[in-house]
């Protein structure tokens, strides 16, 4: 992992901005990292939960508050953090459980690891999301911001026939983050 830098000369709003990112981005990192770590077993919400790291659970708060001055750059710069974990340059956001039944154990082992990895990160961006957008009644949001959250919900909210792996669990919680995000959205708009 490279340090991420923050030009010292760019103005106090832009500087305030990227440093809480890079800070995020950080943060978000070893998390991913510690979930990886972890057994397949264990549910997601055990490790990302709201009140398991403080620090993060500030930073996120700091993100709420700053987000009342700039929410769309906020989501912006979240959607494009979003999409550089993932992998996606497109704007589909597709979300597809990696593994098959064909694959053989070492590598569906793999698929399993990959997918819990897909799904920290979307819990992680869900849980920021459930903040930054509460201040959308202060800082309205272009409709097609508010269109790509919606998409992206809606995503996970399809039910995957025929998939029992041992990520079901972290996909259900998953969903319902997603599903309290519609609920700001709802509210808000």
């Amino acid at each position: 992992m490279m340090p991420i830098s923050v030009d010292p000369e760019s103005r106090p709003g832009e500087y305030v901005l990227k440093s809480l990112f890079a800070n995020f981005t950080t943060i978000s990192e070893r998390k991913i990292r510690i979930v990886m770590a972890e057994p397949l077993e264990k549910p997601l919400v055990k490790s990302l939960q709201r009140g398991e790291d403080p620090q993060f659970d500030q930073l996120i708060s700091t993100m709420s508050s700053l987000a009342e001055y700039c929410l769309p750059s906020i989501l912006r710069t979240l959607f494009d953090w979003y999409k550089r974990q993932n992998g996606v340059e497109d704007e589909s956001h597709e979300y597809r459980p990696r593994s098959n039944t064909k694959s053989k154990n070492d590598e569906q082992q793999k698929d399993y690891l990959l997918e819990r990895r897909d799904l920290a990160i979307d819990f992680i961006f869900s849980l920021v999301l459930i903040e930054v957008l509460k201040q959308m009644p202060l800082h309205p949001v272009v409709d097609g911001l508010v269109h790509e959250v919606i998409n992206l919900a809606f995503k996970h909210f399809r039910y995957k026939e025929g998939y029992h792996g041992p990520n079901t669990a972290n996909m259900h919680i998953v969903a319902d983050l997603y599903a309290e995000v519609i609920g700001v959205l709802a509210q808000a708009k």
